[in-house]
Parts: C-alpha cells; structure tokens; sequence
C-alpha cells in the first residue's frame, strides 16, 4: 500500500458560523422548538445513568439494502466494542436503526423526538441528505454522515456558492450539527483524476453512471479536476442509466460506439453488478485502457460478480481492509470477523465500513472530553476532532465538518485475501485532498469543495 497523501489544510474559506447558526436558529424558531429539543438536550436516553442512545437511518430495503446493511453492521460492531471497554463516560452505548422508507425525515424525527437518541448516524441517499438537511438542523442532535458523497452537504461557504436552501442555484448546504466521516466526492474524484494523470496515457474518456444526482456530480467534479490538472482530456460521451435500470445494453453501447479510451463510472451496489455484468458481456472491458469506478470496490459487489469481475481495473472506495496497514484497522477487523464469521454477511467490511465505526468513536471521544451528551458541548468538541483510526490519523475541519479521511484506489485481482470467490484490490493507493489545494484546481468551475 503506497500512500499519497495531498494533504493542504489552507484556510476554510467559510462564511458560516457553526455554533452561531445553530443558535441563531434556535432563537428565531422559539420557545417550542426549544422544548422539542429539551429531551435530546440532557444527559443522554433520558439523563442520569441510562444507556446513551445513537440513531441510525440507512436504506435497508431495495436496491442498496446490502450498503446500507454493511454500514450498520460497521456500526453495531463498533457499538459493541465501545461497551466492552466501557462505554461512554462510564454508561453503555444503545444504536437503534431505521430504514429510510418512503420518509427519511420522518425516521429521523421519530428517532430523536420519540427515542431521545442523543446523537445519529446515516445516510445511503446524497439527495436524501440534501433534502433531510432542514430536519436535521431543526432537530439540532448531532448528524455524522458515513455513506455520502455530496460535496454540498459540507459546503458552508454561502457567500461564494449559494444557499442550497434558499437559491435554486445555491450549492452550499451545510448545516451547524452535521458532520461526515467519509471522503466525500471531491477527495474522491481528485484521487482519479490525479491516478490517471499519473498512470494512463489516454485522450478520450467517456461516461456512464446513475440518473440522479451522486452519478451527475461525480462526473462533473471529474472533469473539472482533470482539467485544473491540465489533462487535456477529449470528453467524447456521457450517459446516465436509470437508477436501478435492469439493462444498461443501449448505454454501454452508446460508450463504446464514441471509441473512448478510458471509461469513468459511479455505480454502487447493484447498480455496479449490473453494469460490470452487462459491460463484460459487450466486450468493453477489452476494448478500452481502463474502466473507473468510484465507488464500487464492495465485497458484496465483487461476491456477486465472481469471476465476471475482470483483473487489472480501477475500482475506488473510501475504504478497504487490506489498503491501510496498522493496529486500529487490525482490531476493526479482528472485532467484525469475530461478530460475523459463520453468518450471512461477510467478514470483511464494505467500504463504508471505515467511516461507520469512525463515527462511534467520534461520538466517543466527542462526549467524554465533552464530558456529557449536551449537544452544543459535543458539537463543539466535534469541530476539529482528530481520530486515529482503521483509515489513520485524521481531523474532522472545525468549518466544514468535512473529515480529511482518504479515499482508496486499487487494481481488481484475484490475489486479495478474501473470504468470497471473486476479485478483491491490489496495489491499492490512498489520496487526500485539503480545501486550497481543492478550491485551485475546481476555479472556474463554480463546484465547492466541501472539504
């Protein structure tokens, strides 16, 4: 595992104040929002010594019911390791979770409001995060964010990108009480622009992803990193499958007939078996240089395409257990073998893995320097939080609420150890990106950072 580490803390760049914002909310919403709050506002599942109670909300139904499965079971394995040395400040720790359904922000609310959980964690959605921002903030618990990738959920810069909630063609939705462990997708996009740079030798690049707005983004921030670069890349196609489309033949086909050399993807979960099944069947894994994928890199993905996968392509991820080389991870992976081997799901974790166990012992340390589960006290013990984790040393941005945690790239090979027949990742390298090194390669291309 080689580790590039482009890491540039510069300065934020930030218009909104965090605890100001939260306040100023609070103030203008009045007295009843305040006694909404007062029960999430104690001490924890109802104060004095009960358990602390953490909240998630993941999509554990329909096409990515295996993502959002990994990341609670990241989760719970985490949960129960916290509470085998201690749990939190002395109290055990209780994590609770709900399917998005047909109404995330309902689950949501349902959770704090009805649960008292005293902090949350989630989603699988960038545009149920995007639309879930109100309640969240309204709410005012602490959110971290595991699964997304939506650089505009971390952006708070308002004066320079637009208020996502107040302007059609705003961008920055940030909000005081949420947070993100994950890298999200302008580290991540950065990492493949920059590989490719550094790697291929190719002109024509094409694109197929989702319908919707993670497959859109990824591409676009893509391109403006690949030109800020200086690539000189010839965008010859771009097609964007349905969400959960069951054929993606006339796409694929669309791809192949612009004769690109490298094809850039955003498929996840079942959307990337589909694809990968379909593109192998249609020959355009031997027709082109490489095939990226951002996300991707999933046992549950490669698992189910078996020998289907072919070797020798790009495939990133936020996390894989054989890229990151220390204790932390070692004791991650010792604790979800140990809680899975022998059962349905698989005992590695997926690539949101990293980021779900993070998030508790985020809220671990969070609350015991707090010293309470106050939420404006873990808050602000959360705004520029280091953790040493499975991924490494990282700091969540005192603005952003971005974590400068790395996004991972591999080659799909066969010689990964891995408990499923099918491919895993070698050769696997890491990248991080900070915010003024971002915001110089995005200029002129009105994306934010949210970093």
């Amino acid at each position: 595992m080689v580790e590039k580490v482009n890491s540039d803390p510069g300065s934020s760049g930030s218009s909104k104040s965090s605890t100001v914002g939260r306040r100023s909310f609070l103030a203008a919403a009045g007295a009843g929002a305040t006694a909404a709050l007062a029960g999430c506002s104690s001490l924890g599942g109802g104060g004095g010594g009960g358990p602390i109670k953490i909240g998630g909300v993941y999509l554990l139904s329909g096409i990515a019911e295996a993502l959002g499965a990994a990341s609670r079971a990241a989760a719970e394995v985490a949960v129960d390791t916290v509470n085998e040395e201690g749990g939190i400040n002395g109290r055990q720790v209780e994590i609770m979770f709900r399917d998005h359904g047909s109404n995330p922000q309902q689950q949501i609310r349902s959770l704090v409001q009805e649960e008292n959980v005293d902090a949350m964690i989630g989603l699988t959605s960038s545009g149920v995060t995007l639309n879930s921002g109100p309640t969240i903030e309204q709410l005012g618990v602490p959110f971290t964010l595991t699964d997304i990738g939506t650089p505009y959920i971390t952006e708070h810069n308002v004066e320079k990108y637009g208020d996502y909630y107040e302007d059609s063609d705003g961008r920055a939705a940030g909000i005081p009480n949420l947070f993100r462990t994950n890298a999200n997708t302008t580290i991540n996009t950065y990492a493949m622009a920059k590989w490719a740079m550094d790697n291929l030798d190719v002109q024509r690049v094409a694109n197929i992803g989702p319908d919707y707005a993670y497959g859109q983004q990824t591409w676009e921030y893509f391109k403006a990193f690949s030109d800020g670069l200086g690539a000189g890349y010839d965008y010859v196609e771009s097609v964007f499958p349905s969400l959960g489309a069951s054929d993606m033949t006339p796409q694929i086909n669309q791809v192949l007939n612009a004769e690109p050399d490298l094809v850039f993807t955003s498929f996840w979960a079942g959307d990337a078996v589909t694809f990968a099944q379909q593109a192998a069947e249609q020959g355009l894994y031997d027709q082109v240089e490489d095939v990226f994928d951002t996300l991707g890199a999933d046992p549950t993905v490669f698992k189910a395409l078996g020998s289907t996968m072919p070797e020798g392509v790009h495939y990133s991820g936020w996390y894989w257990h054989s890229a990151f080389d220390n204790p932390q991870n070692d004791r991650f992976l010792e604790a979800y073998r140990n809680k899975y081997q022998g059962t349905d799901t698989i005992n590695i974790p997926s690539f949101t893995g990293g980021s779900s166990w993070s998030a508790i012992f985020v809220y671990k340390k969070a609350m015991e320097a707090a010293g309470s589960t106050n939420p404006d006290d873990v808050i602000s013990e959360m705004e520029g939080i280091s953790y040493n984790g499975p991924r490494g040393q990282w700091t969540i941005d005192a603005d952003s609420h971005q974590a400068s945690a790395p996004t991972v790239i591999g080659e799909t090979s066969m010689d990964d150890d891995v408990p499923y027949d099918g491919v895993g990742l070698t050769n696997t390298e890491t990248y991080r990106l900070g915010r003024s090194k971002a915001l110089d390669l995005l200029e002129g291309s009105g994306l934010p950072p949210g970093v």
